[in-house]
């Protein structure tokens, strides 16, 4: 733990250093003293709430509330570089560290690392309304074993992904501290990746504070001792340019493994793949809606949920159509799907599907994506990864 807040903050001063070189210039001579700086914040969170309760094994720990704590590090956005500051209210984002307290001791006290984005609904002089995300992998999980812990039948892997989503507000207690209470649910999952798999579901509130802090002092006092930089930054507006809508292929394709419920803990790991092809609209610089058409190859199929002794490609094979959204940050994308099953045998899969998931712009068309499959509305299923290619067309006219 030591070592981790050690590494956080060495890497906040080694930022700044790099920052307050590269401006020295414009300090001695007077300009933009008004957001000079790099500007920080502290978060800590104290969470409390109940469990989502998907098994009775468990009651014991899932009929208590949980505790957990939160530290972050995050870096507020003030507009200098990107459009895209100003087009989420100028958010902040950074890294952080969770953990976990449940009663009992078969899920353990998990822990996780992970990347988080805050950004304003409703932003006054005072008081804000904000939404949040934060993804990262958690570890610390007592996972099941059929041997030293049979009960615990929700989640069988000792790390798996972590998933926070949360809204709430945030009062402006003065030019370096907020106060902030959320509402917000919390999931653990590995994507059937080890079985069992049912993941692990909170839902809560968190108080918090946090501190804003702008550390150049150090190196501007040496330049002009008079010199007091903002806590706080003053946020820079532009004209944000108009946007030229347009339609895209998206194709995107992908690999991954999955066990299955009958072969929990030490059953075999089955090959699946999909292929997808998808027309989008693209409205505006943070969003596209689409509608898409899916092809998912799943060896497992060959074991659930019948066996099957000498399967041919049809009966590994499956198909699915969706309709989708996609949320852009710079080089970043949050996708959603919801899909519907088209093909028979698959039935124990149920009619609908989620995706969800993240790409990373390799170019202007490749993508990187990885993403969370589901079965029966929202249970895991499996989760891909893979690569895609966008083809624009049809743009408006400006």
């Amino acid at each position: 733990m030591i070592r981790f807040f050690t590494t956080i903050f060495a890497f906040v001063i080694l930022m700044t250093t790099i920052q307050a070189q590269t401006d020295t210039e414009q300090l001695k001579n007077k300009r933009a003293k008004t957001d000079y700086g790099f500007y920080n914040v502290i978060d800590f969170k104290y969470h409390h709430g109940r469990f989502l309760k998907n098994s009775g094994t468990l009651d014991d720990i899932m009929d208590n509330p949980y505790d957990a704590l939160d530290f972050r590090v995050g870096f507020q956005s003030d507009g200098k570089n990107q459009i895209w500051d100003q087009i989420y209210g100028f958010p902040v984002y950074g890294i952080g560290f969770y953990n976990a307290y449940f009663e009992g001791g078969e899920l353990g006290s998990p822990a996780a690392l992970y990347m988080f984005m805050r950004a304003p609904v409703i932003k006054g002089k005072k008081l804000s309304w904000n939404w949040e995300l934060a993804v990262g992998l958690s570890y610390g999980f007592y996972p099941y074993n059929p041997n030293d812990n049979p009960d615990q039948q929700v989640i069988g892997s000792e790390q798996n992904v972590y998933f926070n989503a949360a809204t709430g507000i945030s009062y402006n207690l003065g030019s370096r501290w907020d106060i902030t209470l959320d509402m917000d649910v919390t999931h653990f999952s590995n994507g059937s990746t080890r079985t069992p798999n049912l993941g692990v579901n909170l839902v809560g509130l968190a108080l918090g504070g946090r501190y804003n802090f702008n550390p150049v002092r150090n190196y501007t006092k040496k330049i002009d001792p008079d010199y007091q930089p903002p806590h706080r930054p003053v946020l820079i507006r532009k004209e944000i340019p108009k946007y030229n809508r347009h339609s895209e292929i998206i194709i995107f394709g992908s690999m991954g493994g999955k066990t299955t419920t009958t072969q929990i803990y030490d059953g075999p790991t089955y090959f699946i793949s999909s292929l997808s092809v998808d027309y989008a609209w693209a409205y505006h610089h943070v969003g596209k809606v689409g509608i898409g058409f899916d092809a998912f190859y799943e060896s497992a199929l060959r074991d659930y949920p019948e066996k099957i002794e000498d399967p041919s490609l049809s009966d590994l094979t499956f198909f699915g159509w969706h309709i989708a959204h996609y949320l852009k940050m710079y080089r970043l994308t949050l996708v959603t799907q919801i899909g519907f099953n088209l093909s028979d045998h698959v039935s124990h899969k149920g009619n609908t599907y989620i995706q969800v998931g993240g790409s990373f712009d390799i170019t202007d068309q490749f993508f990187a994506r990885a993403a969370l499959k589901t079965r029966n509305g929202a249970v895991a299923d499996f989760i891909e990864w893979g690569l895609g290619y966008r083809i624009p067309f049809a743009y408006s006219q400006k």
